[in-house]
């Protein structure tokens, strides 16, 4: 049933239930989630909801050694949760999607085999404030650090430890304290004990910190190190494995496989000897074995795998969209949002009211990272008389948790003036789902075959807590679009296929991240411009790589035969010769201000003179920086192009315009930061503006 709940679990763990059948399990997606219980203890949360207690004995020294290489079984029904963690007094919390914090207490009796029953008082609700956050992490200690939307840090601790929520249950009255400020460069952060926690930094980079102070407050001595990271390591990011988590400086990794036709589910040992004074001697990190030593396998996770569905990347209004779902629930809720901007930021409109449907898990098949998932149609949803724009199919479970298909309305025929390009190779080159993709840490020879039918894990129409220019920067951009009134109709990349609709717009509006480009792409944007059409550029990378699309397979091929990156620069045809600019990768992740250079009738009404900086601020920080493009970076400067501002760092973003015949233009903002600073800075938002206007004109 829907409503599967932990109170279930523990009556059929405590044997006062009745069993479960034998679930249908999937090698390639077997876990949710791995969670640390302290002394070597390890949290296995299934797809199907069951709960599993291991043991790894050889913890402190990394031997492939564990207690029952099959586990103990002792709970089900914990699909429900976004999120699990742990405390090494048996305490396992619970937190759901609509906010809420279960407690479950796990006592052993045989603490060499996992037997035991649950505490009275499993499964209470202790808290439910966290749906304001955009993750959690944490458990030791009953000690939870929460991540919001901009990236602010807040602390909190359980202290009755009992499942009780009483007065005195919860330090600060169950008050999150703020303890750091705007760390949206981590794409994501692990505990250890004694406040120690490992932030991924985008980029692959693993930083370590900690913090002292253990009570909420945030003064001086508060943070190790003055709270400034220290670099510990690498590759610890979405590319490079897909779990990791730690246990009084033991850090585990569930590593993509380096045979990209395997399944990802080795489990590595690392320790890190001086993990509580890394501080000390920040050159001198003590990893006893920097290369990991295999302790497990079986560890397949995909965190989306209790439910989750993909369809195709665009529809025409008027026609059916089938979607494909896999579920371990019964059943669950779908229903469809227009999406003008960020959901936090009221930019959901439902077009599709919620309807309930039968739940069946469906298995991956072999071969599914590169010809796909294959699943079968679940329902179709119509799209009469809808207007263009950017969709969500959203599925809810029980407890409010919810995943979201995206997918582009195309106009039964053009409409408006503008038209908005999604970078939709782009966001699947990106997307991690399957373990595998254009960025794995994998050593395939030949070209990478990836598919295009499967879900999207890196589909952020929330905020994520963490910078994003994939479909999130893209919504930044639609937020400006609504706040301005500019109408527009939408596609996605794959579209321009079959261009016909191109020339009959004003203006074509490249998003966040366009990066690859088909040869077909290519030429319809050519033509177009030849023509006199306008492009207003407003992200940065863009048609730096070429790819091949394989409409009947469903895939995409990027790189060469060797492997190596299949550039468009290095075929002759440099993106600077259509954008003006070419992606100059020596500022990467460095975000700074444009300063104008320029007089340009684009400034115009902005009060914006020659040296004049804008785009301090953004929700990928300032404007120009991450991925930035230049007017030289692939050659010799396109004829005409006039740059009339620039991002303030050694090769900062030049933002340019290059005049195209019969009264076509570019516009190019050069930077992934751009679209993010746009409710930030008004003299950029009218810039933007003036930029259209001249478009449409």
């Amino acid at each position: 049933m829907l409503k599967g709940t932990a109170a279930a679990v523990v009556l059929a763990a405590a044997g006062q239930g009745t069993a479960q059948a034998a679930p249908l399990e999937d090698p390639e997606q077997r876990l949710l989630q791995i969670v640390p219980g302290g002394n070597g203890v390890i949290y296995a949360l299934y797809a199907d909801g069951r709960l599993k207690w291991f043991k790894h004995l050889g913890r402190d020294n990394g031997t492939y050694s564990w207690a029952d290489g099959n586990g103990r079984e002792i709970g089900s029904g914990w699909q429900i949760h976004t999120t699990v963690l742990a405390s090494q007094d048996g305490q396992v919390f619970g937190f759901c999607g609509d906010g809420t914090l279960w407690w479950h207490k796990w006592v052993l009796t045989n603490a060499a085999t996992g037997a035991g029953y649950w505490a009275p008082g499993t499964n209470n609700i202790i808290h439910r404030g966290f749906g304001q956050y955009s993750y959690v992490f944490g458990g030791w200690d009953g000690i939870f650090y929460a991540v919001d939307a901009r990236g602010d840090m807040y602390w909190f601790r359980y202290l009755a430890g009992d499942g009780s929520n009483g007065p005195g249950a919860w330090a600060h009255n169950g008050v999150g304290q703020r303890i750091a400020s705007g760390q949206r460069q981590y794409d994501g952060y692990f505990a250890d004990q004694n406040g120690v926690i490992y932030g991924q930094r985008h980029g692959a980079v693993l930083d370590w910190f900690r913090y002292l102070a253990g009570d909420g407050s945030n003064g001086p001595g508060a943070w190790a190190n003055n709270g400034a990271a220290v670099q510990i390591g690498s590759g610890f990011d979405w590319g490079g494995c897909t779990e990791r988590f730690a246990e009084n400086g033991v850090v585990y990794v569930v590593w993509v496989n380096r045979d990209h036709t395997q399944p990802d589910h080795q489990l590595a040992w690392y320790r890190l000897k001086n993990h509580l004074v890394v501080d000390r001697a920040p050159g001198d990190v003590e990893w006893v074995d920097g290369k990991g030593v295999l302790v497990g396998t079986g560890f397949t996770v995909t965190r989306a795998a209790n439910l989750q569905g993909y369809a195709s990347w665009s529809v025409g209004a008027g026609e059916q969209l089938p979607v494909r779902v896999s579920t371990t629930f019964d059943s669950y809720r779908a229903s469809v949002l227009r999406l003008t901007g960020p959901i936090e930021q009221g930019g959901a409109h439902e077009v599709w009211a919620p309807r309930t449907f039968a739940g069946r898990r469906q298995l991956l098949r072999q071969g599914y990272r590169a010809d796909g998932c294959n699943w079968q149609t679940d329902f179709s949803v119509p799209t009469d008389s809808w207007q263009s724009g950017f969709h969500v199919v959203k599925l809810e479970g029980a407890h409010g948790l919810r995943q979201y298909i995206p997918f582009v309305v195309k106009p039964s025929r053009p409409l408006q003036k503008v038209a908005l390009l999604l970078p939709y190779l782009t966001h699947n080159a990106y997307n991690h789902w399957g373990g595998h993709f254009q960025y794995s840490w994998d050593e395939r020879a030949g070209r990478r075959q990836i598919t295009t039918r499967r879900p999207f894990a890196n589909a952020c129409v929330e905020a994520p807590g963490f910078i994003d220019v994939r479909f999130y920067g893209d919504l930044l951009l639609m937020k400006w679009f609504a706040d301005n009134q500019i109408a527009y109709d939408t596609y996605q990349d794959l579209d321009l296929h079959n261009p016909s609709w191109l020339s009959q717009y004003k203006v074509l509006v490249l998003a966040t991240h366009p990066e690859y480009w088909t040869p077909e792409m290519r030429e319809a944007l050519e033509t177009y411009l030849a023509n006199g059409g306008r492009v207003v550029y407003t992200g940065g990378n863009g048609m730096y790589e070429r790819v091949d699309h394989n409409a009947a397979g469903g895939f995409v091929l990027h790189r060469r035969e060797n492997g190596t990156r299949y550039l468009w620069r290095e075929q002759g045809r440099p993106e600077s010769q259509v954008l003006g600019v070419a992606y100059d990768s020596y500022s990467y992740m460095d975000m700074h201000p444009y300063q104008v250079d320029a007089d340009h009738p684009f400034l115009a009404g902005t009060g914006l003179g020659i040296g004049d900086t804008f785009g301090h601020t953004g929700y990928n920080f300032a404007a120009s920086g991450w991925e930035v493009d230049t007017r030289t970076a692939a050659g010799p400067e396109a004829p005409g192009v006039v740059r009339f501002a620039h991002g303030v760092q050694d090769h900062g973003a030049e933002m340019c315009v290059l005049p195209k015949p019969n009264g076509g233009w570019v516009f190019s903002a050069s930077s992934l930061c751009f679209n993010g600073a746009l409710a930030d800075d008004a003299r950029m938002s009218r810039m933007l503006l003036n930029v259209l206007n001249a478009g449409v004109a």
